[in-house]
């Protein structure tokens, strides 16, 4: 079972069920607890951030100024580098870039 928790200015329309799929689709077997956090990180100069809290336990942070589009973007990376550490995947900067497309595109072809 999946726990999703959101804090802190989320967009209006909060992608549940691009989390929820990301979840089924590449971590159905692993129980997940996330927290997506929306704050300014103009300042870090970076769009998001994930960190590992437990084996089983991340928090990504996202920033409050991102909409639509770039929004979803940074949010399917941000959840690949999650992948990679439940997967035990060296992280790779370069594979979430290409997965941020590659993975809406599996979404929004889903049924």
């Amino acid at each position: 079972m999946h726990s999703v928790e959101v804090l802190h200015k989320a967009p209006d329309a909060f992608p549940n069920n691009l989390v929820e799929w990301f979840m089924r689709e590449y971590l159905s077997d692993h129980s997940i607890d996330l927290t997506v956090v929306h704050l300014d990180l103009s300042d870090e100069g970076v769009d998001g951030w994930c960190m590992r809290e437990s084996d089983y336990e991340f928090i990504i942070q996202i920033d409050e100024n991102l909409e639509g589009e770039e929004y979803h973007r940074t949010l399917c990376h941000e959840m690949y580098h999650m992948y990679q550490h439940v997967k035990n995947i060296p992280r790779c900067e370069v594979c979430a870039h290409l997965s941020e497309l590659q993975t809406l595109d599996r979404f929004k072809k889903a049924p």
